[in-house]
């Protein structure tokens, strides 16, 4: 009910407020009348994202994250083939915002069928909630929507800042170095998240060995089958941007590469935050940590604004990562009870296998460079898989790589 309110409510808003947001970005003219169809469209979607929102998050707690996997990463690919044919059939540019919309609309009603079947074969049913029931939950709910505020402020309104204090270009070089890396975090981290209860299955003991497990195997595992291939990107992102989107861009690729620390912060700390997100002493103060997460990322990005315009605004995002990951996983290890030395010790072992690849890479690029897609995929995947051998390696102990296959077996009987 406070999902479907919340969503109505942002609809009103952003249908009436249509118009009045195309002159703040400084909209052509001409693209005026498309860009006030795209804002009133979305505005009849919103509803149906907010409630999705919970749909997700029922889909959590009955374990279902093949789904939700599924249907990510299925809504990206139908989005980048939506791409390809309105280029193809040379469609106006709004057609492009469109297919974003109907994949996310598709996303969220497949998810819903998912519930509805889970729900059919349980006792669960709607019921009036007690008073200590409605305190904690409301209690909750403002900590998560605090969280989500913040995460507003991290994210979702730069473009709109960008747009307003530079324009429309601007917004699209800032799009077109960030959005590999945001589609990288938000591809990769359902990972986490599945890996979560199938270690609590194979191995729970007691609550706190629970707690331990889960928090070290989701700072370890994840981070070192994603991290090397993050770094891997990194280092052929000149190549990227060129194959990706023309020579005439590929300058930009140290700000594509920095950009990947994001990610890379994101998949080593979100097991351990995912973990503790049911623990509402964590979760305030990793709010907090957000918040001036957020204030250290707008300081950077004003203070260097006037040199680097809208790439700034990616600076300002990344060092906020860097420079915050330490005190959260400093917090996060002591509410599990684990020692604050496993995070430097992963750290060190990740930067030891990016050396490596670093080497590697610039002795192959010494004699060769990929310059189509083919002999970049052949490239890439080559180096992935030298990428993961060094990580298994260098990065997983013994006890780790029992892990990881214990993993593949639980993950491929479900």
């Amino acid at each position: 009910m406070i999902a479907a309110i919340a969503g109505v409510v942002s609809s009103i808003v952003l249908w009436l407020a249509a118009a009045s947001l195309a002159l703040v970005f400084k909209v052509a003219p001409e693209q005026a009348p498309a860009f006030v169809s795209i804002l009133k469209i979305t505005a009849l979607i919103l509803p149906i994202a907010f409630v999705g929102l919970i749909a997700e998050g029922a889909l959590k707690g009955f374990e279902e994250y093949g789904w939700l996997r599924l249907t990510e990463v299925g809504g990206s690919v139908l989005y980048v083939a939506s791409i390809y044919l309105a280029v193809w059939q040379n469609a106006a540019f709004e057609w492009i915002a469109y297919a974003y919309l109907a994949a996310m609309v598709a996303k969220y009603l497949v998810l819903a069928l998912v519930i509805h079947l889970a729900v059919r074969g349980t006792p669960l049913r709607f019921c009036r909630w007690t008073s200590g029931s409605r305190q904690d939950v409301a209690y909750r709910s403002w900590l998560m929507f605090n969280n989500r505020i913040a995460g507003t402020l991290q994210q979702a309104i730069i473009p709109l800042l960008i747009g307003a204090l530079y324009g429309p270009v601007e917004v699209g070089a800032f799009d077109l170095l960030t959005r590999l890396p945001r589609f990288l975090k938000t591809t990769m981290s359902p990972l986490y998240s599945a890996i979560l209860p199938i270690s609590t299955h194979l191995d729970e003991k007691t609550d706190v060995r629970r707690l331990q497990l889960l928090g070290r195997n989701g700072l370890v595992l994840p981070a070192a089958v994603i991290i090397p291939i993050l770094v891997v990107i990194g280092l052929f992102s000149e190549n990227i941007l060129k194959v990706w989107v023309g020579a005439e861009h590929a300058d930009q690729w140290p700000w594509l590469a920095l950009a990947l620390f994001v990610p890379a912060v994101s998949v080593m700390l979100g097991a351990g935050q995912t973990a503790l997100m049911v623990r509402s002493d964590f979760l305030r103060i990793n709010t907090r940590f957000l918040y001036l997460q957020v204030l250290t990322q707008y300081i950077v990005t004003a203070i260097a604004a006037v040199w680097l315009r809208e790439r700034a605004f990616i600076l300002g995002w990344v060092v906020s990562y860097i420079l915050f990951a330490p005190l959260i996983a400093h917090r996060m290890l002591s509410f599990m009870s684990l020692p604050n030395s496993l995070f430097w010790q992963q750290l060190g072992r990740q930067m030891m296998v990016a050396a490596i690849l670093a080497a590697m890479a610039a002795s192959y690029k010494m004699y060769s460079e990929p310059t189509t897609l083919p002999a970049l995929f052949v490239v890439g995947t080559i180096a992935c898989i030298a990428a993961w051998a060094l990580s298994i390696t260098l990065i997983l102990s013994r006890t780790d790589r029992a892990m990881v296959g214990k993993f593949a077996r639980a993950m491929s009987q479900r």
